[in-house]
């Protein structure tokens, strides 16, 4: 008789114990009324916003050597800004500025110098600069040619008073960052962006819930609580599509997030939500 023998009988004997306590083992609740994951179902919805309010970036500035000098000249161009658009008189048009900078006329970016030194005249002119932003107000309900009328309007009147319209290109952001400056004169921006976000996923929601009781109705099973939520996509989300429009992130100034789009068009916010809903057996089933 080998020696080896016993150990391989004592091997089988375990083997056998231990099938037989799995096969009387008590199953989970949830494998027994096969509900280990419910009803999964995803949901889309999507919401529309037209724009309602229009923006325009301007920038007024002044240089001189002497610091009393660019002050003047600074309050006098800032002036003629505000007093070219108060001549107007359109009620739903409002100037709004931004914080007051400081610096030197003339200093360039050169991106090929390693020290990122600034290129300069060899006497500095100091130089007063500020954002103004125009924005026109209730135009959800104009047509696009009266916007197209309205924006040329405050586009000349901008131009003729001495403002730089249009955004800030900054070079060295462009070079370090790879940020290409946008070109856009004007900005369409959508206010109530968090009351549209709330109505797409609202019904991303309702278009789930109604997937899952199609589902359950034909399978012969009634449709439980939700047991789990999880956004596919949506605003803010990686794989959110806003056609024509994206998301402002606040920049200090303006501390809002908004949904802008250099369109005057209809934006539309996409959702997607995946949710499980339990299921249980129909009510009077047999079982």
């Amino acid at each position: 008789m080998s020696p080896h023998r016993p150990c391989r009988n004592g091997l089988g004997l375990a083997a056998a114990l231990a099938l037989a306590l799995a096969a009387t083992a008590p199953r989970p609740a949830a494998a027994q009324d096969g509900r280990d994951e419910g009803l999964t179902v995803v949901g889309k919805g999507t919401a529309r916003a037209k724009p309602t309010l229009a923006e325009i970036d301007l920038d007024v500035s002044a240089a001189a050597e002497l610091t009393g000098d660019a002050i003047v000249k600074f309050r006098d161009a800032r002036k003629r800004v505000q007093d070219a658009f108060a001549a107007l008189k359109l009620p739903d048009v409002a100037v709004e500025e931004r914080g007051l900078a400081v610096d030197q006329k003339g200093a360039a970016f050169n991106p090929y110098m390693m020290d990122m030194g600034m290129q300069s005249k060899s006497k500095a002119e100091v130089q007063l600069s500020r954002k103004l932003v125009v924005k026109a107000t209730k135009i959800e309900g104009m047509e696009e040619e009266a916007v197209l009328q309205l924006v040329g309007r405050l586009l000349d009147v901008a131009q003729d008073a001495g403002a730089h319209v249009g955004p800030q290109n900054n070079p060295y952001m462009y070079y370090r960052y790879g940020n290409m400056p946008s070109s856009g004169l004007v900005r369409f921006v959508v206010e109530d962006y968090d009351k549209i976000k709330e109505e797409a996923y609202a019904r991303a929601a309702a278009d789930a819930r109604a997937k899952a009781e199609r589902l359950a109705r034909l399978s012969g099973v009634d449709l439980g609580p939700v047991e789990a939520v999880r956004e596919v996509s949506g605003p803010g989300g990686p794989n959110v599509i806003y056609y024509n429009g994206y998301p402002e992130q606040a920049d200090g100034e303006d501390p809002r997030d908004r949904l802008t789009t250099p369109k005057f068009q209809e934006v539309p916010i996409r959702v997607e939500l995946s949710i499980r809903f339990a299921i249980k057996p129909r009510a009077g089933a047999r079982p």
